[in-house]
């Protein structure tokens, strides 16, 4: 396997004090038809400030019907929630959510922008934005090899039972609880993680330390908030994850690997809970648009602090938008937005 086809090289991440942090914020959900709600643009400048990241990933569902209805204003829409990355110079990337496909959401509009580190990623993966970026420990020091992976995963849309015509019967429960039809990572992602990360230690020598994002929960992050206590669940759920209907085996592959940390995932607009099971921090950022429902007590995202000093235990907070300076100009209301 050639990690330079599959390791995107627009400009290299490095560590910043022996520190490395990543901001993922999801589920803006722009109409197709009219234009977005323009505090969005204000709201992740904002978050920016406050969290102060290296990196900034979308995990997705930027529109709410595929695609928008004209190419102008979906290119004028990726400008505007670009604008806050770029104008702070802070690189940033994306994957697709459930809403988001390739032919409404093209990933070369995206990655026109400067500081824009997204790629299409492999053609032999389903689908697309599933793509590995390293972190490297100071410039000058690459052929010793990252300090940190970050795998980034397309979760696809229409869930399992839709796109491979398996019959559900009515009223059917998937016994790992609060399952959704909307999509999942698929096994042959999972394998290509596998492969990777072991194509990886056998050049460097080592196994390398990362992190994963992607827009629907795994089936596993359903067990922090079942098992709160056990899992040292900080948060909250506000609503059942929204878990893939099938495992792929991408969480027991990141365990057996021994070199994942923490998963992120958005999807679920009102939950802000992480825990740790089995060593690996799961947890959900919560939803930062306006124009589809949300809180405005939980608006924000999840920041993720990697250290050279504790490779295996990051930094996870919730950077919450209301605390964030000027808040008050973002007009927020009391309660839920539905």
């Amino acid at each position: 396997m050639n990690l330079k086809t599959e390791i995107p090289e627009k400009f290299r991440l490095y560590l910043s004090g022996g520190e490395f942090r990543a901001l993922f914020v999801s589920d803006f959900h722009a109409p197709s038809d009219r234009d977005w709600d323009e505090r969005l643009p204000r709201a992740l400048g904002a978050l920016l400030d406050e969290a102060k990241p290296d990196l900034c990933v979308n995990l997705g569902d930027f529109i709410s019907d595929g695609e928008m209805d004209s190419p102008d204003r979906f290119e004028r829409y990726v400008a505007a929630i670009a604008e806050p990355c770029e104008t702070r110079r802070i690189p940033w990337c994306h994957v697709p959510g459930n809403h988001d496909r390739e032919s409404g959401l093209p990933t070369e509009v995206f990655a026109a922008h400067p500081h824009c580190l997204s790629v299409r990623g492999p053609d032999s993966l389903p689908g697309y934005g599933t793509y590995l970026l390293p972190v490297y420990r100071e410039k000058g020091g690459e052929e010793e090899g990252p300090a940190f992976h970050i795998w980034l995963f397309d979760s696809h849309a229409g869930g399992w039972p839709r796109t491979f015509g398996i019959p559900e019967p009515s009223g059917f429960r998937n016994v790992t609880w609060g399952f959704d039809r909307d999509g999942g990572v698929w096994h042959a992602q999972t394998r290509w993680f596998w492969e990777t990360d072991r194509a990886a230690e056998n050049r460097y020598g080592r196994k390398i330390p990362g992190i994963m994002g992607l827009h629907i929960p795994l089936p596993e992050h359903s067990l922090i908030p079942r098992n709160p206590s056990l899992t040292g669940m900080t948060g909250e759920l506000e609503e059942s994850a929204g878990i893939s209907a099938v495992n792929s085996g991408l969480f027991a592959a990141a365990y057996e690997r021994g070199d994942i940390s923490a998963i992120v995932s958005g999807h679920d607009h009102i939950n802000t809970f992480a825990g740790r099971y089995m060593g690996i921090e799961l947890s959900e950022d919560a939803g930062l648009g306006y124009d589809v429902y949300g809180s405005d007590r939980l608006r924000g995202g999840r920041l993720i602090t990697l250290r050279a000093s504790d490779p295996m235990h990051p930094g996870s907070r919730h950077v919450y938008l209301k605390d964030c300076p000027g808040a008050a100009d973002f007009l927020f209301r009391e309660g839920r937005d539905d």
